[in-house]
């Protein structure tokens, strides 16, 4: 286990470090972090990793392979463009969680603020608690759960992908319409859930895109 003090050395030289950590397959805790931004990033390659306090802006963003466990809160941007691997927040996140992710798994066990999983090509993002306005805007594929309650423009603008709300959907996006919540979905919320000890609530709800507001996969100059 490598021990990397905040206090005493600069994000910079700790992401430096977590790269180097990657080459020697040694495990890494980073103590002191003190919600200082930009930890963890751009890390390539198969790293267990944990910060033990709270993170702020941009934590374990462009990472692939990574298991990130953050022991507090993150600020905006976490796991910005993930492309796979699994991170996992103790506490609440800021805004705009997981922008663009492509892969890997995203937990959030508390709280969620707005627009999270914008833009989203895939992965997993699930939240233990509420979430603020825009979950999954313009979302391309993926998956986005959320225990508690979400909102306003649940999926505004979404182009594919899946939502799933447990509690109260405050309004839904443009083109977000909800569809019926089958037993293969309850089976794999239960099982998913299951797997980081989250509750699962008595029923959810299932959102998608309506297929009307994007020319994806589209002949647009054929006969429209």
């Amino acid at each position: 286990m490598i021990t990397l003090d905040a206090d005493k050395v600069s994000v910079t030289e700790i992401n430096r470090a977590l790269r180097e950590a990657v080459k020697a397959g040694e495990e890494v805790e980073i103590l002191n972090p003190r919600a200082r931004h930009h930890l963890g990033v751009g890390i390539l390659g198969e790293l267990n990793m944990t910060i033990r306090g709270s993170a702020g802006y941009f934590c374990g963003c462009l990472n692939e392979g990574v298991k990130l466990r953050v022991e507090g809160n993150v600020g905006w941007f976490a796991a910005d463009n993930m492309m796979s691997g699994e991170f996992i927040v103790e506490g609440n996140a800021g805004s705009c969680a997981a922008p663009g992710m492509r892969g890997g798994v995203l937990v959030v066990k508390g709280h969620m603020g707005s627009r999270s999983g914008q833009v989203m090509k895939g992965g997993t993002i699930i939240v233990g608690g509420n979430c603020g306005f825009m979950t999954g805007f313009m979302m391309i594929n993926g998956t986005i759960v959320v225990i508690g309650d979400a909102g306003d423009l649940v999926g505004h603008y979404m182009v594919g992908g899946t939502i799933y709300v447990g509690g109260k959907v405050e309004s839904l996006g443009v083109d977000a319409r909800e569809v019926d919540y089958t037993v293969e979905d309850d089976i794999y919320l239960s099982d998913l859930l299951a797997c980081y000890g989250l509750p699962k609530p008595p029923a959810f709800r299932k959102f998608v895109s309506g297929q009307k507001h994007h020319r994806y996969g589209k002949k647009v100059y054929e006969g429209e």
